[in-house]
């Protein structure tokens, strides 16, 4: 038996050593013929008909960059491909920089063993391309790379102008002005931490800085959306045209009020890139918002250099999406009653249906209205059902008895900061292993903003009598 075991262990091991040769052989098939004389600059610039790009190396400084001991991998366009370049980009010293280093990566890239593997890379100026197979961006790499002591040359047969970031397309693009003027405006002023003076750290490790510490700008569509700006990453991204772009900000009007635009435009991205050939008929935004696309609305695309852009006509989206449905789970609550003495337990539990779900129990803490506080901002202005499901009396529960919980909601136009006023909004009768939702009312926002909720004990400090139990709260909007 020992033997048996001693030989197919020997026997795997032998397959991984073979396995890991494989690879090593692989790698070294890809590299072959590695010219250790000359550097890729070198190379480059004896090869005829690479005359072109190599006189471009030139002048923009690179031919040394590329003699250097660092390697590179360089995707050369020939001659032919370099005919019909643009004259303003060979014009324009600035943009001739920045063409040439869109063909030039900081470090030695083999070809992709298959047709269909796909590697991104990291290019001098900062944006990345895209290879697949034999393919560097639109362009195709015309035989094998040759190989030099200091990296790579493959010649392409398209010159690949940088293209644009989304965020760049957007500012300088005229076919949605109404949603690029709302977005590009949508700032905010924050601490420059970079510059801000530090004069000690407060008790979570965070930097307490000096009196008027400089700001900078910052725009809130990269910090609550996506930042558009940022090249290693990709995105779909929808820009509606004014006329579509009004209509629907005001359907949203009503239900957010000043807020109406960045109710909008804040489900315009998409993670991902969806080329027209791969575009479904509704995609999913950041938030999980359903898009409902037409092909028939798109008036145009540009592909980006971290993604791609739709300019659209109609972008129809369903008011139940843009105002949907949600929960408050009992268990995760934003605070509690400061002068809490009894036990919280967050509970993982099996329904009557034998289905797992998650709470939480504050039982015997011994305080009259005690409560647990949960917040939720960004809630439209609609009316609401409201449904709560708290179970109590199940195996392993002390709290047998039916109890009642109260619900106090932050009332925002007869509070002060001196004192804030909460009306009761339900009272709900918890009675042992009731695992239905329990309708406690209809809730209308006072204003767009923040939900504040306070899910309040009984008047009284008695064990059984003042307990709180809460699976969740889902609040039902009631739209035409």
């Amino acid at each position: 038996m020992k033997k048996n075991i001693r030989n197919i262990l020997l026997l795997l091991g032998a397959l991984v050593a073979l396995n890991g040769c494989k690879d090593k052989m692989d790698e070294h098939i890809e590299i072959v013929n590695v010219d250790n004389t000359v550097d890729v600059f070198q190379k480059l610039s004896a090869q005829p008909n690479l005359s072109k790009f190599s006189d471009f190396l030139r002048s923009t400084g690179y031919d040394q960059l590329l003699s250097s001991s660092q390697n590179y991998s360089v995707w050369a366009p020939t001659n032919e491909a370099l005919a019909g370049l643009d004259a303003a980009i060979v014009a324009d010293p600035v943009r001739l920089k920045d063409f040439v280093a869109n063909h030039i990566a900081l470090t030695t890239i083999t070809a992709p063993k298959t047709l269909t593997d796909t590697v991104k890379v990291a290019l001098l100026n900062k944006k990345f391309a895209t290879i697949i197979g034999d393919k560097y961006e639109d362009a195709t790499v015309s035989g094998k790379g040759q190989f030099v002591k200091n990296g790579v040359v493959y010649a392409i047969n398209q010159a690949v102008p940088s293209r644009l970031n989304i965020w760049e397309y957007m500012l300088n693009s005229t076919d949605a002005p109404a949603q690029t003027a709302y977005i590009s405006t949508v700032t905010s002023f924050v601490i420059d931490t970079a510059n801000a003076t530090i004069i000690g750290y407060n008790t979570t490790g965070g930097p307490i800085f000096a009196s008027n510490p400089p700001l900078v700008s910052r725009n809130a569509y990269w910090n609550s959306v996506a930042d558009l700006r940022v090249e290693n990453q990709q995105y779909t991204f929808f820009m509606l045209q004014d006329p579509a772009f009004n209509s629907e900000t005001a359907k949203l009007t009503p239900y957010f009020s000043v807020v109406d635009k960045f109710a909008l435009v804040r489900d315009f991205t998409v993670k991902g890139l969806f080329t027209p050939d791969k575009l479904p008929d509704t995609l999913l935004s950041l938030r999980g918002v359903k898009i409902p696309i037409s092909k028939s609305a798109i008036v145009k695309s540009y592909r980006a250099s971290n993604g791609i852009v739709y300019v659209m006509s109609a972008l129809p989206f369903r008011l139940k999406d843009k105002v949907p449905t949600f929960k408050i789970e009992g268990e995760n609550p934003t605070s509690f009653r400061v002068d809490r003495t009894g036990n919280t337990f967050y509970r993982l539990k099996l329904d009557n249906n034998n289905i797992p779900y998650r709470d939480i129990e504050v039982y015997n803490h011994g305080v009259a209205d005690y409560y647990i506080r949960y917040q939720r901002s960004s809630v439209p202005l609609v009316k609401y059902k409201v449904y709560a499901r708290a179970v109590s009396g199940a195996a392993g529960d002390s709290q047998v008895a039916a109890f009642t919980q109260r619900y106090f909601i932050f009332n925002p136009l007869t509070s002060t900061v001196e004192a804030p006023v909460y009306d009761l909004f339900a009272t709900q009768l918890v009675s042992p292993l009731n695992y239905s939702e329990v309708y406690l009312g209809d809730y209308s926002p006072k204003q767009y903003g923040l939900l504040d909720l306070r899910l309040t004990s009984a008047t009284s400090t008695s064990v059984n009598v003042n307990t709180l139990i809460l699976d969740y709260l889902r609040f039902e909007p009631i739209l035409p």
